[in-house]
C-alpha cells in the first residue's frame, strides 16, 4: 500500500509539472481551456440582418470563420421589423439565430421559439462568464434563464465619438461671436436674431431656425426625447425613473411640460419648421444636409450623411455644433451615461438551430481579446497596423473607406458581430483601446471648419462638452418589454402623436393650460396608471436583480 501511495504521489507530481509548463498562455485561453479544442468543422447558420448590404463575403468574416468554423447565411429584413418578427414568430420559420432587440425577447420566449443558453455557456462559454464578471446575472431572465446574449459595456471613459444631441449651426455660432449656449432661452435667443437677419439662405430659400428628426415617424425624437434630455436625465425611453424605483410616464410628466412650452413660443415666433410633424426622417436630414436649418434635436447619429454632403458641396461653415442644452442653468445634466452592458440588439438561438453549442463557442471567441481586436479593428496589416505599441487604421483602409462607406461592408468589421463590441472607451488587456474610435482617430476626420469652431471653445472633440461619464444600472429599453400593458400603451401613444402638435400650436397661455389640462386627462383615461404600474413592477425587479449581481443592499 506504501509502494502505491508512493506511486500515486509521483503521478500527481508529474501531472502538476506538466500543467505549471502549459501555464504560459493568456488568460483568455486560460480561462477557455476548451476553445483550443472545440470543434471547428465548417457550420453554417441563418441569422436575420437589418441591412440589406452587410455581406459574409467580408474579410473579417472569413477571417471569423476561419477561427471558428463558423458562417452565416444573412436574411436582411425589409420593411417594419416588428411586423417581420410577429410573422417570423407566427409561421416558426424564423432564422437559426435571432438578432432581437429586447422588446422581442418575451414573445420569442413565451412561444418556445429560443432556447435557455445557461447550461452552454457554462459549458462552452468561460469567457463569457469572465468578462462579465459581477455583472453575469443580469443575463438572466425573471425565471432565472438566459435567452439572449449581448457584451458586457467595458467603457471607462466617455467615448471620443459621443455627442450631444442639440445642434447649432457654425455659421449661427460664429456671427454671434461663439457665445457659451447652455439653456433653451440662450438657443431661442440665438437662433431668433440670426433669423431676423437671415429670412432667406444664399440661394433664396426659407430658412428654418429650428427643426426636429424624425417627424411624424419617430415622433419620440420630436418631443418625448428632448423633453427628458433638456431635464438632463438619463434615456429610459418613455418614462422616468424616479427616486424610490417607481417610474412615471414622460408623455405626461413636468419636463414634457416644459419642452413643449418651449415649443408653444417657438412656433408662435415664427421659428419652427412647417413640416415639423410632418415629414419624414429623410426628409429631415435632407433639410440638414441642404443647410437651411439653424438649429434642433438631432441625435449624431443623424447628421452624417447631411454633414458629409454639406461639406462635399463646399458648405463646411453649415455643418452643426452638438452642444449640451438643458432647461436652466440650475439643471444638473446627467445625460452621459453608460449602463454595465450593451443590451439593444441582442443574439437569441432558436429552437431550430442544429448544435447550438457552435454558436456559444463562436460568441466565447469575441470575448477575447484576439475576438475584440478582429470584430472592432479588422485584420491586421489590411486594416489596421501598430506602431509604437499602439493600433490604429491604416491611412488607406481610411481613405478607401471615407470616399466610398459601402467599402466597409467587404471590408473591415460589418455584421451583427459587431454588437458584441466591449465598446468605445473601452480597454482591452494589452492596454489599448478595443476600438478605433479613439479621440485621435475622431480628431483625424474633422475638417478645418470644425477644428475651428471647437478651438474657440477650447475643446478638441465634441464629447469634450458633455459631463462625467455616470452608469447607471440599465436603461428601461433594454428590458424584455412586458406583454400585459400593450393595449393600454398604444392608445396613449395614439393620443401623445395626436394631442401634443395642438397644445404645440396653443396661440396663448391660456390656450395652452387648457388643451394641456385635456390632454394628460385623456393620457390617464387610456390606462397610464396600470402602465406606469405595469413597467414599476419589470423595473423594480430588475433592480433587485442588478443589487444582488453587485453586492448592494
Amino acid at each position: 500500500m506504501k509502494k502505491t501511495a508512493a506511486l500515486l504521489l509521483c503521478l500527481c507530481l508529474m501531472m502538476s509539472v506538466l500543467a505549471a509548463c502549459g501555464s504560459g498562455k493568456s488568460e483568455d485561453i486560460q480561462a477557455n481551456g476548451d476553445q483550443e479544442t472545440a470543434d471547428k468543422a465548417p457550420i453554417t447558420y441563418s441569422i436575420n440582418v437589418l441591412n440589406a448590404k452587410e455581406t459574409w463575403d467580408n474579410n473579417v468574416s472569413q477571417k471569423l470563420a476561419e477561427q471558428t468554423g463558423v458562417s452565416f447565411n444573412y436574411v436582411p429584413i425589409v420593411g417594419d421589423r416588428n411586423q417581420k418578427m410577429d410573422l417570423w414568430l407566427a409561421g416558426e420559420d424564423y432564422p437559426d439565430v435571432l438578432y432581437l432587440q429586447p422588446r422581442h425577447i418575451g414573445k420569442y420566449r413565451d412561444a418556445g421559439a429560443i432556447i435557455p443558453l445557461e447550461d452552454l455557456i457554462d459549458q462552452y462559454g468561460p469567457n463569457i462568464k469572465k468578462k462579465f464578471g459581477k455583472y453575469f446575472n443580469l443575463l438572466k431572465d425573471t425565471d432565472g434563464h438566459i435567452y439572449s446574449l449581448y457584451s458586457p459595456n467595458m467603457a471607462t471613459e466617455t467615448p471620443a465619438s459621443n455627442e450631444a444631441n442639440f445642434i447649432i449651426r457654425y455659421d449661427v455660432l460664429k456671427e454671434a461671436g461663439y457665445p457659451e449656449i447652455k439653456t433653451l432661452e440662450q438657443l431661442y435667443n440665438l437662433i431668433q436674431d440670426y433669423y431676423k437677419k437671415h429670412p432667406t439662405t444664399e440661394n433664396g430659400e426659407p430658412t428654418i431656425p429650428f427643426s426636429g428628426y424624425g417627424g411624424s415617424a419617430e415622433p419620440d425624437f420630436l418631443t418625448n426625447n428632448p423633453a427628458f434630455t433638456a431635464a438632463g436625465l438619463p434615456d429610459h425611453a418613455r418614462f422616468l425613473v424616479n427616486s424610490d424605483n417607481t417610474l412615471s410616464l414622460n408623455f405626461v410628466s413636468e419636463p414634457m411640460k416644459r419642452y413643449t412650452q418651449f415649443l408653444n413660443k417657438v412656433y408662435n415666433a415664427g421659428l419652427m419648421d412647417k413640416e415639423f410633424f410632418t415629414m419624414n426622417a429623410e426628409m429631415s436630414q435632407s433639410k440638414l444636409a441642404q443647410g437651411t436649418v439653424l438649429a434642433g434635436f438631432f441625435p449624431g447619429w443623424t447628421i452624417g450623411g447631411s454633414e458629409a454632403a454639406l461639406r462635399a458641396s463646399g458648405k463646411g461653415d453649415k455643418q452643426y455644433a452638438s452642444i449640451p442644452i438643458l432647461f436652466d442653468e440650475q439643471t444638473v445634466d446627467h445625460n452621459n451615461t453608460k449602463t454595465p452592458t450593451n443590451s439593444n440588439n441582442n443574439w437569441a438561438i432558436s429552437k431550430n438551430a442544429k448544435h447550438p453549442e457552435r454558436v456559444i463557442q463562436m460568441i466565447d471567441f469575441l470575448f477575447t481579446d484576439e475576438g475584440q481586436k478582429l470584430i472592432n479593428w479588422g485584420l491586421e496589416g489590411a486594416n489596421y497596423e501598430v506602431k509604437d505599441g499602439k493600433r490604429a487604421l491604416t491611412a488607406e483602409y481610411v481613405k478607401k473607406t471615407t470616399e466610398n462607406p459601402d467599402a466597409a461592408y467587404k471590408d473591415g468589421p460589418s455584421g451583427p458581430y459587431t454588437v458584441f463590441s466591449f465598446g468605445n472607451g473601452s480597454m482591452l488587456d494589452d492596454g489599448d483601446y478595443a476600438t478605433p474610435l479613439t479621440k485621435d482617430y475622431v480628431k483625424s476626420k474633422y475638417d478645418p471648419a470644425t477644428n475651428e469652431i471647437l478651438s474657440k471653445y477650447g475643446k478638441e472633440v465634441w464629447a469634450d462638452f458633455l459631463p462625467k461619464l455616470e452608469t447607471v444600472p440599465a436603461y428601461l429599453w433594454q428590458l424584455n418589454e412586458p406583454e400585459e400593458h400593450k393595449l393600454e400603451l398604444k392608445r396613449i401613444v395614439q393620443i401623445y402623436m395626436k394631442e401634443l402638435p395642438k397644445i404645440i400650436f396653443a396661440k396663448n397661455d391660456a390656450e395652452f393650460e387648457q388643451l394641456w389640462t385635456s390632454y394628460t386627462g385623456q393620457i390617464d383615461a387610456a390606462g397610464r396608471q396600470k402602465v406606469e404600474e405595469t413597467w414599476t413592477k419589470l423595473w423594480k425587479g430588475y433592480m433587485e436583480q442588478y443589487n444582488q449581481a453587485v453586492g448592494s443592499k
